[in-house]
Parts: C-alpha cells; structure tokens; sequence
C-alpha cells in the first residue's frame, strides 16, 4: 500500500529517517504571514497562485505525520493550544531540468528543510546541523513573484540543479495553527465514560476546499496535481482519529499516552480532498452492497441521531454505484458530523458536514430537517464520483463538481427517500424556520432567480485580476444542476439513459484526474452518440439524423452547448400572438437593463430545445414547426424543436405551454390572452397524487414565469392576485404537491406586495393589503381545518403507523410557512392555532431549555408556533408573554443540547415586535462569538431578513427593516464588514425614495459603505431602485392607473381576468 508497495518510496523513506531527523532542529523560523486567508470567496479568486510552468516538476506522493496534544483539543480557547507540529515529505518527478521548485505554502513555520536526489544522500537545506546550508529557513524558500507571501507561493532552491527525469525527495519539518485548513471545532461537552467527569472539548479536522491545502502541508494546491498521500496522525490515545482510507496500523506514539496512526496510501487525488478528523466520537455502520463499509460518525452526545443521515449514505451509495457503473477506490466512506463547520466538504472517504445540518434528532425534526439531511449527504456523496474520482481541472471549471453535484443529488434523494418526492425538490425550495436557501436548494427557482441580476458571472468564470464581482455560488451550483437537467430531459426524450451514458463517458474518461467543462459537454455528446450504436433505438436514431445538434461536428455541437457556460444569464422566449417565438436575455430588474459587464452582446441567444405540452394534460400535441425550427424525430418528434441561434421559431401554441415537466432553463411570455387563458386553468387543476406530478410541475413553472415577469415589470401585475384567485379555487391547491408547488410561490408573493405596499398609504395600498390577507387565509383555511394542537405528537416519523407519501411529505414541509404567512398578514385563527401550539409546548416542557420543551406537538409546526409567539401576531399573546417568549427562545439558543431546537429558537429572535429587542437580536447576530462560531456563513443574513419582515405590530408606524437599516448604521464600524455586505442583500428594505437615498449616501465613497465590493454596491442600489420605481408604478399613485389598482377608489378585493379592483 502505497511506500509499503513501492520499493522505490520505502528506500526514501528508510534512508531520510535516518539521515534527516537525526539533525537537530532549530527554533522555527516564521515565513511572512499571509493575508488572504480561507474562505469560500475564494473559489473563483485563484489564478496565478499555482507555479505558472507547470512542466517542470509535479507531485506523485505525500508522506505527512501531525503530532496532536491533548492540549489542542481543550474546549476552552483561552487555555488550549492553538499550534501543532509535522513533518512531511513531497515526492516530485522532476521533468525539466532545474535548480529550484515552485509550490504552495503558507502560514507554516520551517525549522528544517532537506531533499534528496533518486537514492542518492540527503542534502539539508536549513535546519540546526552544521551540514545544513542555513540556519533560517527563509533564506532557502522565498516568496516566489511580488505577490507570493500573499497567496503562499513560494520557490525552494536546491543546492546544485536537478536533472531531468529524477525523482527528488523533500522533507519539510515545520509547525502550523489550527486557525486554518486543519482547525479545531466549536466546543463540546463531553462526559469521560470512566471518571464521569464532563469537560469542554473540540475536534480536529481539516476543511481544505478549495486553497487550505497550503496552509496544512506544503504542496501543489491546485485540482490538477493529483497525487497519493500517505497520511499519519499521532494523538492522545483516548481519541478516534480518521482519514480518507482505513487505519493500516497503530502503535505507541513518541510522546506517553499518544498513538500513532499510519493509515492506507490513498487513490490519486487533489490536495483540497486530504481529510482529518481527530477527536471524542461515536459511529454508526452499515455496509453497502459492494462490500464498502459506510459510517456516520459524531460527537458521543449526539450518537442517537444517525438514522437519517445513514439511510442517505447506503441508499446514495449503492444507488451512485448502480447509476455510474464504477465502484470508488475505497475501502469505506465515512459521514464526519463537525460542531460548528458552517457547510460541508466532500473529502475523498472522509466527508464533513456541519452537525445541525447532516444529523436528525427525530422527536423534534419534521420534513424539512430530514430534507436537509438527505439532501447533503446525497450532495457530498455524489462529489465521491463527480468532484473526486473526476475532479475540475481548476476552480474556473468547478460547475464540473458543484453542477453535476447539484443535479446528481435529487436522484439520489429520490433513491433513498422516495415519499420526499425528489423532482419537486428540484423544483424550488423553502426554508420554514427562516433560513437561507442553500445553494443546491430548489436548484431550477434558485438559479433563475440569482441569474436573472444583471450582474452575475457566467458558469464558466475566467478570474482575472480586473474582475469585480464575486463568486456567486447559486451560478455553478444551481444553474449548473439546472441546465444539466434540462439537457438530460432532451437528450433522453428520445430514450432512456442517453445523459446518464454520457456521464458515465466522463468518468472512464477522465478516472482519477481533471477534467473541464468542455470535457464534460464532450463526454455528453459522445455518450449520446454511444447510447445510438448501442440500442439502435429508432427514436435516438432519428434524433441524431434530424437534430442540429446531434447531426454536427463535435466542434459545431459543442459551440451550440456552449451558450449556456460562456455567457451569463437565460433567454425569454416571447410568444407573439402570432406564435413566433423570439428569444431574449431575462433580467430581473426590467428588460430595458442592457448595462451588464458580463453581457456578450445586447443581443445574445441561447442553444434552447423547446417542448411543448398542454398545462393541464399530461400528454402532448404535435407541434407545427416553421422554416427556422429544426424538428426533432421519433417521440421527441412530437414534441421538441430546437431553437438555435436564429431569432424566432412558428409553433402551434393554442392552449400550450412550454415546457412539459419543467426541465427547461429559461423564462416564458405568453400573449395577454393566451396567459389570462393559462392562469384561468389552473382553477381546474387537480391532484390525484404521485401521478399528477408532471402536470403541477408544468403549472409550477408557469406561476414562477408569470410571478418573476409581474416583478420585473415585463408583464401587468395583475397577474399576480389572478394566480392567486385561480389557485384558491383548485382542488390541487389543499394537497401536499398543490401547497409546496403552486400555493407557496403565490404565497411569498403576496407577502412581497405587502411589503412594497408599506411604501405608500394610498388607498390602493391599503386595499391590496386587504387582499393579500384574504388570499392568505383563504390558502391557511384548509391546512387549519386539518390540523389540531395535538394534530401529530413528537416523533411522528418514529411512528410505524405513520404513513408517509410525497403529497404529505410535501404538505408537511409547506404547511407552517403557509400559516405563519397568514397568521402575520391578519389572519386571526391562524394566529391563535399557533400561539396555541406555543402553549402546549410550554404546558407540556420536558427540557429546561427556557422553560420550553419537546412538547407534543407536530414538529413541522414547532418553528412556526416559536415565530407567532414572539411575534405577538394578532395579539394571540398578551404583549408581556410574547417578551417573555423572546426571553425563552434566547435561553433555548444558550442552553439547548438539541442543536436543531437551539437554531430553530435562535431564528424566532427577529420576530419580536419590541423594537429594543429587535436591537439586542441585531447585537446578537453581529457581535456574539457564539452565533458566528456555529453559523459562519448565512446566520446573519437570514436573521436581517426575519428582522425585516416584522411590522412591529399593525397599528405601528415603524418596521422591522427600519429598526435593522438604523442599527446598521448606527453600528457599522463595529459589525464585521468582510460580512456586513452579502448580509446586507437580505435586508428586505421598505421600497420608498427616502430609503432610496439613505443607501446611496451610505454607499458613497464618502459613506461609511464605501469600502463595500462594488459588485455589493451595484447589485444593492439596483434592487432597491427598482423596487422603488415598481412600487411607485403600481401601488403608489393616487389616481387612476392600470395594474393592480384599476381605478381609483372603492375597495380593492381579489379580482377577474381585467384586474382584481372592484369599484366601491
């Protein structure tokens, strides 16, 4: 295994053990610190950090020991040791003769440095022996270029050149923190098993995606240096220590009461996937059905709350297996639950999640905690074949990861969890206790509404130093998914199993190294044109015969694919009453934006296969294509053209829409008409379960289209109460695939227009909040005609008699934002259910976390019934208890042990509508070290965005956004700015000029705002401009208009096709 299988390596290794650390090793000589430190912004900011000449040397082995104290794993900050000690060696094969090597380093401190050529002797460098050439380090390793300290690239020169074709050795002995790459955990409390005694403790592990590799060890830190690593850890031998392969042997350390553990060589792999894991935990096993052992590792507290996360990674695994046809190079793979990691990394064998999102406590955690569960098990284990087996060649190319990720995770949730109804998890996303959307969340809405700005990159990102906008990772990871998923829908409309043949062409292609994007839209094709020979399939046959696309060159077709990676955005197909179809990049801020950096041209189009099916209907009609349409053949015959780079199509639209299931990336216009007529349908739709599902996600995407044209001023707004009309009348709008699918879209729309409707006290206003409070009631009426305060007792899912299928795993999963969303705009039953609940659960306490406990309610309806409390909502509470209930949800988030139940109180904190409160809640989220160190990365901004929502109460002539944009400024110098700015984003600002103002003033380069991104700046100031000029079009007039208030006066109520104003 590895050195132990390469006589070559062992006799290095024979020889440096005795030549190198017999040498005495001086004080550590510290390298200049660096400044650009690990983040996950960093993805994309990557150029010129790797050696430019890449064909002078490249890695082959890494033999890396750490020496762990029991000091480093102390739970308490202040006394623990915050430093470690290793030693490495990095095997090169030397392919250009040279004197000294480039490669990747940073905030290591070297005490000794030495190599050596084939089996010749060992040369020190630097070290404290007579015989090294310097005693400092820094003399014989300098930064390599002006910017070298600062993105850890540094040059070692060798005493005499090296020849070409050699095999050199280097050992670096050195010592590191735990600040970065391998870094110590949040705290836990952790009982000693023999001495009964409890005491604060951390893990050690290493999250190194995508450039802390460097800071761990030195090495070749880009995607495209695979190498094999031999890895060993010495640790206090009370502790479990994991890496990516399976222990080859332990034995007693250098140090009383430590162990040394030698672990298997690993596969060939990329430096960012190294894992480590040392620390107290508890596993969890089973073995999947190639033999492979999968474990669910924590920390001993939380060792009964294994199940979900288990039951994603067997079903996940064995299903990737079956659907790659190739079994991973590893032994075992092992699901690492971290406190306080704030994400996940997909180490090779070693997988790392942020506790509160992989574990399931299942008496407290309803649907969406087990969706979150399944869905990043599912996406970190999919990177096991797409990431690591195949890795992109550099981070400009990480949609080859993130992407096919993003996309592979919902068939492997459809796998291991079939009542949670995969397709329409692809579909959209919400976020019931007030989090953020993750980025692989609800992939197809997430990535066409992030990539509708004007000002977002393209899949395929060309750093450059000039470049002023951020990493946005909505774009790789849910565009990604998106676009992936619509051209499986195309390729295998005319078979089964095309795509999936050309992704297996990916992985035999490229197995064990990089590939890009290119290569993957290569292997696509290709495998298209596999799956043709193969099964001589009629359907794929004449597909190929009569498809631009697949009739091409390689080179012409991969041009063609290529508008979806090259340029940013989608296209608006525009119906024409006429049904000439034109195509037309989408922006969420209005068509007229034509101001993007990243726009290839104002008139860019889009490679687009168009189907075209009935909304209500599950089959299709022929299409009529007309003389600048290539019509497909065999089934997809029937329903598919290809709209290529000409500008319009002819299609037969009567009653149509495009497309079938929703597989499509890109936005629909309909004519006045024809979209009255679509919107009048949905009224009829029905739900009769798993089979429907085709259908609702058909009228999904129709509602998204007609919702995200009302906002962007493309279409009249009056759309948007007319959908909400026709849904309130449909039998499918009181299913589980009715609520989640089409009434929830509606619902954060209606919630959207009554927070522009704060702009202004006019009567339309007034009027449309009116009518926003009865749609909302009448969506919340039937879930509380189902429900009861005792509807569902904790642990439901425990239940053997509990029967769960997609419609009420899906009703479950909508039902508490749905009713939180009345119960806030008015809805006085809805609010009292609630607040009930709170009183059971207070009633029923058996957790002294607050005075609030398990309780027997239904767990999907905890986070609500926390919200409606605090909120006071309805004055379901009297004003004292509702403090009191804040006071509660603090003492919950700082005493919990049910790390789910301390987050899901920690997001009630904003609701509260006690402006002093909402001041502390802000404190809280900005200045206190226990909220950033468990939640990094999105905490801040889902808890502005909560703040914003509350209206401080319905005779209040303030808002939560108000009281949040004051302390903002009031507080600015003290908030950390490398976060304040993304956070600021989420802050649903009240859409009037003054505020308008305020902002730009802010954001000046004389304001405080100044040293904002100027991606941050621009993308702020757009949204909130529009937002203003809608606002003031459509709900601000006093007089007579068009849209959403028709005619001045009277009482505006849920109208008809011609509007929804009737006159008083």
């Amino acid at each position: 295994m590895g050195l132990r299988n390469m006589p070559f390596y062992l006799a290095f290794e024979l020889v440096l053990s005795i030549i190198l650390f017999t040498s005495c090793l001086v004080q550590p000589t510290a390298l200049p610190n660096s400044v650009f430190g690990r983040g996950f912004s960093r993805k994309l900011a990557y150029s010129g950090d790797v050696p430019d000449d890449y064909s002078i040397a490249v890695p082959s082995l890494y033999n890396v020991t750490y020496f762990l104290t029991a000091d480093n794993f102390l739970g308490d900050s202040s006394t623990a040791q915050d430093t470690y000690t290793a030693q490495s060696y990095m095997f090169l094969d030397i392919l250009k003769t040279t004197s000294n090597v480039t490669f990747n380093s940073m905030d290591l401190n070297y005490s000794q440095i030495s190599y050596s050529v084939a089996s010749g002797p060992g040369i020190c460098l630097c070290g404290g022996s007579s015989s090294c050439t310097s005693t400092n380090c820094s003399d014989v390793l300098t930064p390599s270029g002006a910017d070298g300290d600062t993105e850890g690239l540094y040059t070692l020169k060798f005493n005499s050149s090296v020849e070409s074709n050699s095999s050199v050795a280097i050992f670096f002995a050195y010592n590191g923190s735990l600040a970065n790459g391998l870094a110590r955990s949040s705290a836990f409390n952790y009982t000693n098993p023999v001495t009964n005694a409890t005491d604060g403790q951390v893990l050690v592990a290493a999250g190194l995606e995508p450039v802390g590799a460097r800071t761990m060890l030195p090495c070749f830190d880009a995607p495209k240096f695979k190498a094999n690593f031999s890895m060993n850890l010495q640790a206090p031998s009370d502790l479990i220590a994991l890496s990516n392969t399976p222990e080859y042997r332990s034995q007693p350390g250098l140090e009383p009461g430590t162990t040394l553990h030698v672990f298997e060589t690993t596969p060939k792999m990329a430096t960012y996937l190294i894992g480590v894991t040392v620390g107290h935990m508890v596993s969890t096993s089973a073995i999947s059905n190639s033999g492979r052992n999968i474990s669910i590792w924590s920390v001993p507290a939380l060792g009964d709350q294994h199940a979900v996360p288990l039951q994603a990674a067997l079903h996940g695994t064995n299903y990737y297996e079956a659907y790659t046809g190739i079994e991973l190079p590893l032994k075992k793979l092992d699901f690492m639950a971290i406190p306080g990691l704030g994400g996940a990394v997909e180490n090779w064998g070693l997988l790392q999640f942020d506790e509160r999102r992989m574990l399931v406590n299942e008496a407290t955690e309803g649907a969406y905690g087990r969706y979150l569960s399944a869905d990043v098990v599912c996406h970190e284990l999919a990177h096991q074949w797409f990431g690591d087996y195949v890795t992109c060649t550099d981070f400009d190319n990480i949609v080859v990861n993130e992407g096919t990720a993003s996309f592979m995770e919902y068939k492997c949730i459809n796998a291991s969890f079939p009542e949670m109804a995969g397709q329409a998890l692809f579909q959209r996303a919400t976020t019931p206790d007030g989090e953020n959307i993750g980025v692989h969340e609800g992939p197809r809405e997430n990535g066409l509404s992030t990539d509708s700005s004007p000002y977002i990159e393209a899949l395929l990102f060309i750093y450059t130093p000039d470049n002023f906008l951020s990493y946005y990772p909505a774009i790789p990871y849910s565009k990604g998914a998106s676009v992936w998923g619509m051209l499986e829908a195309y390729w295998d409309s005319a078979g089964p199993d095309a795509f999936q043949e050309g992704l297996r062409t990916l992985l035999t292609r490229h197995a064990l190294s990089s590939a890009t994007l290119d290569d993957l839209l290569l292997a696509l094709l290709d495998g298209f044109a596999t799956s043709v020979n193969a099964t001589r399939s009629g359907a794929l046959s004449q597909l190929k015969a009569n498809s631009t696309l697949f009739n091409d060159t390689d080179r012409d077709a991969l041009a063609l694919l290529r508008t979806w990676i090259t340029q940013p955005g989608y296209p608006l197909l525009n119906v024409s009453d006429g049904n000439s179809i034109q195509q037309g990049r989408f922006y969420t801020y209005g068509s007229n934006v034509r101001n993007d950096t990243y726009l290839i041209s104002n008139d860019s189009s889009w490679f687009v296969p168009v189907q075209v099916g009935p909304l209500a209907s599950a089959s299709s009609v022929p299409l009529q294509a007309g003389s600048l349409a290539t019509a497909s053949s065999g089934n997809a015959g029937t329903e598919w053209v290809e709209m290529l780079r000409e500008p319009d199509i002819m299609l037969n639209m009567t009653g149509q829409v495009i497309n079938k299931a929703a597989t499509r990336y890109y936005r629909m216009q309909y004519p006045l008409g024809q979209q009255q007529q679509l919107i009048a349908t949905l009224s009829n739709l029905t739900s009769q379960g798993n089979s429907s599902l085709p259908q609702l996600l058909e009228a999904n995407a129709f509602i998204s289209d007609a919702l995200a044209l009302s906002f962007a001023g493309n279409t009249d707004p009056s759309a948007i109460l007319d959908l909400a009309n026709a849904l309130a009348a449909s039998q499918a709008a009181g299913t589980g695939f009715g609520l989640f699918l089409l009434v929830q879209p509606v619902v954060e729309a209606l919630q959207q227009l009554v927070l522009f409707a704060e702009a202004s006290n006019t009567t339309c206003s007034s009027n449309l909040k009116q009518a926003a409070q009865q749609l909302l009631t009448q969506f919340a009426a039937p879930i509380l005609a189902q429900e009861t305060n005792a509807s569902a007792a904790t642990g439901k899912y425990q239940a053997a008699s509990y029967a769960v299928s997609q419609d009420t795993f899906l009703y479950d999963h909508a039902k508490g934002q749905v009713l939180l969303a009345a119960a806030f705009n008015g809805d006085s039953a809805a609010a009292a259910f609630l607040c009930g609940l709170y009183a059971n659960i207070t009633s029923n306490s058996s957790s002294s976390g607050g005075g609030v406990g398990v309780g027997v309610i239904d767990p999907d309806l905890r986070g609500a019934a926390y919200h409606a409390a605090v909120a006071h909502l309805g004055g379901c509470l009297p004003q004292p208890e509702a403090e009191a209930a804040w006071q509660a949800m603090l003492t919950k988030w700082q005493t919990e042990p049910d790390i789910q139940e301390a987050e899901r109180a920690l997001y009630a904190l904003p609701w509260s509508v006690n402006s002093s409160l909402l001041q502390q809640t802000l404190n809280l989220t900005f200045t206190d070290d226990d909220v950033v160190s468990r939640s990094p990365a999105n905490i801040a901004s889902a808890l502005l965005r909560n703040v914003g929502s509350n209206n401080l109460g319905v005779n209040s002539s303030r808002h939560g956004s108000d009281v949040a944009w004051a302390w903002i400024q009031d507080n600015f110098a003290a908030i950390n700015s490398s976060s304040i700015f993304t956070t600021l984003e989420s802050l649903p600002f009240i859409p009037t000029q003054q505020n308008l103002n305020s902002l730009t003033a802010f954001l000046s380069p004389s304001g405080d705002g100044a040293t904002a991104p100027v991606a941050n700046r621009i993308r702020l100031l757009a949204k909130l401009q529009q937002n203003v000029q809608w606002a003031e079009a459509n709900i601000g007039k006093s007089g007579p208009q068009s849209g959403l208030c028709g005619t001045a006066g009277g009482m505006l109520l849920p109208g008809s096709a011609g509007g929804i104003v009737t006159a008083g």
